[in-house]
């Protein structure tokens, strides 16, 4: 695998075992050894190079009338602006509006201009999600447990947006679920407007799923949304699956911060201890592949299981952005790969089918 280069092209070397190298390492050394099971041609395994992505993040280093310069990981990369480009920062912006040092997602066109470029669709600046069991409440701050693999954030709920987010999650209070988007800051995200509506139950008791007769379908419909990267590498497309095989699956790490919640904390919810949650999965390990249509768009991506969502199952939600899907999340992907589908980011989550490839 060191010595092909179909592998390194266009990302670091998979061999090394460094935390940002660990969510691709096993799907490549299985690629590796097995070769590409996509059936579209395309290899769900790779990097492509970022002249090929749909979708570019990085800083914004300088934004006019009709360009957008982004230092990303391939480093600069200039963007056409037209009068088609919409922006979201915190709220629908001009993309002049933008601040020097935003860092922002940006979908392109699929097609380039006569001058070579490729305009953005959709611009996505100091975008970011908390997603979790309320912990500690304090006014309007929010100590939030996003689950085993990963710290605790802080959510500040913003002013105006709290009748609104109350609406969607009316029991703002520890133990039960949240899930918000809004603008990053430093050491929190300034919540201001609820990402999906959640039914009213605490996390440690889900509802439990309908009955399924013999071995969980291999297609299944529900909830599809996505997650800030954390220690993934930017621009990773991948899903954060929430049925990993218990034993080669999620990590249970006895962080300390979930052995002894303090004076008015609440006790935190394992996902893995409270069933299958609110759709019958597949039990899948980290390096299948999975095929993912969004139903909104009429997208479809074969994408690596990259990392554990197993708190995604706590969530017996429903997404409404082209009719009702059914209850349950099935993937939470990475912001890329779910920008690349299709989906906008400020919504929250698509309609969506998972079928296990191969």
């Amino acid at each position: 695998m060191r010595r092909s280069a179909k592998f390194r092209y266009g990302c670091d070397d998979y061999a090394e075992t460094s935390v940002p190298y660990r969510f691709i390492r096993r799907s490549a050394l299985r690629s590796a050894v097995f070769g590409s099971r996509s059936s579209e041609g395309a290899d769900p395994w790779t990097c492509p190079p970022a002249r090929d992505r749909a979708v570019v993040s990085g800083l914004v280093t300088d934004v006019g009338p009709e360009v957008l310069i982004l230092q990303t990981a391939a480093g600069e990369q200039r963007l056409a602006l037209t009068p088609r480009t919409r922006a979201w920062r915190g709220t629908a912006v001009s993309p002049t509006a933008l601040n020097h040092g935003d860092h922002a997602i940006l979908r392109t066109e699929r097609h380039p201009r006569a001058d070579g470029r490729f305009p953005a669709e959709r611009i996505w600046a100091q975008i970011g999600r908390v997603t979790g069991t309320i912990v500690e409440v304090r006014g309007r701050e929010l100590i939030i447990d996003e689950g085993p693999t990963r710290d605790r954030r802080v959510a500040v709920i913003e002013a105006t947006s709290l009748r609104r987010v109350r609406v969607r999650f009316p029991c703002i209070s520890p133990g039960y679920l949240i899930d918000v988007i809004g603008l990053r800051k430093p050491g929190y995200l300034l919540a201001l407007t609820p990402a999906t509506a959640q039914p009213l139950y605490r996390s440690n008791r889900p509802p439990t799923p309908p009955l399924v007769n013999g071995h969980p379908p291999r297609q299944v419909s529900g909830t599809a949304t996505w997650h800030e990267p954390g220690s993934e590498p930017p621009g990773l497309r991948g899903v954060s699956y929430p049925a990993l095989d218990p034993e080669t699956g999620c990590d249970r790490p006895d962080r300390p911060d979930r052995r002894s919640p303090g004076p008015g904390q609440q006790d935190v919810v394992d996902p893995h201890d409270v069933g299958p949650g609110c759709v019958q999965l597949p039990y899948l390990s980290v390096g299948s592949a999975v095929s993912i249509r969004n139903e909104c768009a009429g997208t479809t991506a074969i994408l690596p299981v990259t990392s554990c969502g197993a708190s995604s199952r706590l969530f017996c939600d429903r997404c409404v952005q082209c009719g009702t899907s059914p209850r349950g999340r099935i993937a939470d992907l990475t912001m890329t790969a779910f920008a690349e589908l299709g989906g906008n980011l400020d919504d929250g989550c698509f309609n969506a089918t998972l079928a296990v490839s191969g």
